[in-house]
């Protein structure tokens, strides 16, 4: 395996992992994201309800579809769409003076629409162009991409949720015992 393909590869599992955790994320906490596209758009908050279920639609079969050889060039051309969606939604909501977080992944203390989406969407646009250049026949071990999806997932679930993993992992104390 050379070192380009396994890049490709790595690419491929990170731009799944990252769509993959937040499209559940939406899926499971809408309303976090529902008030950044509510206020984004400028729309009602039940058609911004159905806006964030269908991004998380759309972010969830990115992720599989990078991880199915057939379907990988679709995932990584509507990665790269929603890459550009997500650096136009973090320009506009700079614009606009958005306060509201965006709800990325879930979580209702995220930062608002701003610099970091603009950077987070032009990485992955970045990353669905390599991922359509080489990626049809770039990776050696296709059979590798939902392990390798599922490692950086969960390290990504962590590191965004790790306020509550450390309190889960962190000792406490034994209550006193009483004769």
């Amino acid at each position: 395996m050379t070192t380009a393909a396994l890049a490709v590869g790595v690419v491929a599992c990170a731009t799944a992992a990252v769509h993959l955790c937040a499209g559940l994320g939406k899926l499971v906490a809408p309303e976090h994201a529902r008030e950044a596209v509510a206020g984004l758009l400028r729309l009602a908050d039940p058609v911004a309800r159905r806006v964030v279920r269908l991004l998380a639609l759309a972010e969830t079969f990115v992720a599989v579809a990078l991880l199915v050889p057939v379907l990988r060039p679709t995932g990584a051309g509507l990665a790269g769409v929603l890459g550009l969606a997500f650096a136009g939604a973090g320009l506009l909501g700079r614009a606009r003076g958005l306060r509201a977080p965006c709800g990325c992944f879930g979580r209702p203390e995220s930062r608002p629409l701003g610099a970091g989406s603009v950077l987070s969407g032009l990485a992955l646009v970045a990353a669905a162009i390599i991922v359509l250049r080489y990626g049809p026949g770039g990776i050696p071990r296709p059979d590798l991409l939902p392990v390798g999806t599922a490692g950086l997932a969960v390290a990504i679930v962590v590191w965004t949720w790790r306020d509550m993993a450390r309190d889960l992992i962190r000792a406490r104390p034994t209550p006193a015992v009483h004769d």
